[in-house]
């Protein structure tokens, strides 16, 4: 079986300022590198209005399927995620709002709404969250054991 290489776009609101935190998302990201690649990019957290614009300008240049996180999206568990993520055959960008979420704009111009869980989380522990799902999708999907 051909191993799959994704190639993934992070779009985050804000750097991850907690240093753990910050740690553990270079540590999956490292782990995704060895199968896939992965583009992070960081927009200042300047208000939603401000936020919004710049993350729009990222989109409209880079023909992907957008995932925009929200707890209103859909749930998965971690077999349905990997299963959703090889499905699509184009570029998956994921987009993390700031402190005030994402504008309606943003939401309504994603092709899916996705919710780590109904429960509200910092960017910081979502940018984690979503990291360490990633790698997790991606070790399902090329039968590795890291899930287990």
């Amino acid at each position: 079986m051909a191993v799959e290489v994704l190639d993934l776009k992070i779009v985050a609101v804000g750097k991850v300022k907690d240093p753990c935190l910050r740690t553990k998302v270079e540590d999956y990201k490292k782990r995704i590198m060895h199968d896939s690649r992965i583009e992070i990019l960081e927009i200042k957290d300047q208000g939603i209005c401000t936020e919004s614009e710049k993350i729009k300008k990222l989109l409209n240049k880079n023909k992907s399927f957008v995932f925009v996180l929200g707890e209103e999206g859909r749930e998965y568990d971690s077999f349905s995620f990997a299963r959703r993520i090889r499905l699509i055959n184009s570029k998956l960008t994921f987009v993390i709002g700031g402190a005030y979420g994402l504008s309606d704009e943003i939401k309504k111009g994603a092709d899916e709404i996705f919710s780590l869980s109904r429960l509200t989380f910092t960017h910081e522990i979502a940018r984690m969250l979503l990291m360490e799902q990633i790698y997790r999708a991606i070790s399902i999907i090329q039968n590795k054991s890291y899930h287990k």
